[in-house]
């Protein structure tokens, strides 16, 4: 049986099948990374904190910038076996290399160390880049409705829920052991081989739809640049880049808040398993929302639960471990607004398909995915330095500086982007101009427009 269908609901289906089924192991090699690696990489590997954020954001960049490459060829690309399968089917073998960055050879002296995990950290960002873009772009083609486009991220959350919270589990295991490197090493290794054996596996089932409008230029820069000419697009990224940085300093913080600023290591998992089960669920609650309130204001609001979260981050010096529990809490209220800015991005590559005549959802996920992963950079990069130049010194009681330092980064820093981003939403106003809704029930109401609405609310 081929890989094209005209059946949209079908193909909508099996990515949705696909990307929730690998998400069950591709959480715990998820949360591993984001959540412990920088720690591990300090405390273990014992590599300096700029010179690990330094790899880290370039490899974030890098990452992106790939992401150009993958999409524009995916976009493009004429094959029976589909545009976006093949290189799906391709980043199993970039998976099974995972634990390459967790295990450098112990024959390496501190710079080879470096180099080594620089490497294997470019080699896992291509993987990921190769699964996720497709992928999300299936999502994107395959969904056609803001409910549909956003059930898409939701319901790939709720699956890999248990599998987040079992990462979460073996990180606190791993940082209790007394040996990392050692009790990881089996671990490390299942984990990428099984995931390339299951990635190859389901992406053979994959379908995608028939492509009736491609693109004629060739050129990604071009493809690029017209994109990012549509002032929609440009306005939403702006946004999105401050999400980034409020998910990252969370993500690549916790670690240095709860080891060294509140000491409490035994509790690392705890705080990301309760943001990851609170930031799932509000995401069914913020669904409901959306023909209510509309994905703006939806949005919005998680933005404002950011900027109270950085605000009050200072207060855990007073309030201890009960505040940053509390904290946890907001910041999954917060990251689960966000769950609209996918079906928000589509909208605008649908305005842009219309005008353009030109598909090109792939290239509006790869700037999508760009400026996700330059403000996880960004994030990474500041507090990398911000220990060195404080003086870190891994596994010791730190200074005063350094305990300013990480507060500062998981407040300050978060708090300005933040701030930008609400100013750059409240002028967003491409569904007022268009005339469009942005799922909001009272819209189609207005515009008898009832039958698509009620269609849109329908999750499958």
């Amino acid at each position: 049986m081929g890989v094209i269908t005209r059946n949209a609901r079908l193909a909508y289906r099996r990515a949705l099948t696909f990307y929730a089924l690998t998400a069950t192991l591709g959480a715990v090699l998820v949360v591993l990374f984001n959540t412990y690696f920088l720690l591990y990489a300090t405390d273990v590997l014992l590599i300096a904190p700029a010179a690990i954020g330094m790899l880290i954001a370039f490899a974030r960049i890098y990452d992106g910038v790939s992401d150009i490459a993958i999409a524009t060829w995916s976009d493009r690309l004429e094959s029976r076996f589909g545009r976006r399968r093949p290189f799906i089917l391709a980043s199993a073998a970039f998976f099974a290399l995972f634990a390459g960055m967790w295990l450098p050879p112990q024959v390496l002296g501190p710079t080879g160390v470096v180099v080594w995990v620089g490497i294997m950290l470019i080699l896992f960002e291509t993987g990921t880049t190769l699964r996720n873009v497709p992928i999300q772009s299936l999502g994107i083609e395959t969904g056609q409705t803001p409910v549909r486009r956003s059930w898409f991220l939701t319901f790939m959350f709720l699956v890999a829920l248990p599998s987040a919270i079992v990462g979460n589990l073996l990180m606190q295991y791993l940082i209790d052991s007394g040996d990392p490197r050692s009790t990881g090493e089996p671990v490390f290794l299942w984990l990428g081989l099984t995931m390339g054996v299951l990635t190859l596996v389901l992406g053979w089932r994959l379908k995608e739809l028939p492509v009736d409008n491609r693109t004629v230029e060739r050129n990604p820069w071009r493809m690029v640049r017209e994109v990012l000419s549509v002032g929609y697009h440009r306005q939403l990224i702006a946004v999105q880049f401050a999400e980034s940085i409020a998910f990252s300093t969370l993500v690549f913080s916790i670690g240095y808040m709860l080891t060294y600023v509140l000491d409490r290591p035994d509790q690392i998992a705890t705080i990301a398993i309760v943001y990851m089960v609170v930031q799932t669920f509000s995401r069914l609650g913020w669904m409901r929302m959306i023909p209510r309130w509309g994905m703006k204001k939806i949005w919005l609001v998680g933005l404002y639960c950011w900027l109270a979260l950085f605000t009050l981050i200072p207060f855990v010096l007073v309030g201890g471990y009960q505040v940053y529990l509390g904290l946890a809490v907001l910041a999954g209220i917060a990251g689960g607004a966000a769950l609209v800015n996918y079906a928000m991005l589509g909208d605008v590559a649908d305005y842009d398909a219309r005008h353009s005549g030109r598909q090109r959802q792939g290239i509006y996920m790869t700037v999508y995915n760009l400026v996700t992963k330059i403000g996880g950079a960004v994030t990474v990069f500041i507090l990398g330095w911000a220990l060195t130049l404080t003086g870190f010194v891994p596994n010791e009681e730190q200074t005063t500086a350094v305990l300013v330092a990480i507060v500062l980064c998981s407040s300050a820093v978060p708090f300005a982007g933040v701030w930008l981003g609400i100013i750059m939403l409240k002028r967003y106003n491409f569904y007022e101009r268009e005339g469009l809704s942005d799922g909001k029930r009272d819209f189609a109401e207005e515009t008898g427009a009832g039958d698509v609405e009620a269609e849109r609310l329908e999750p499958a």
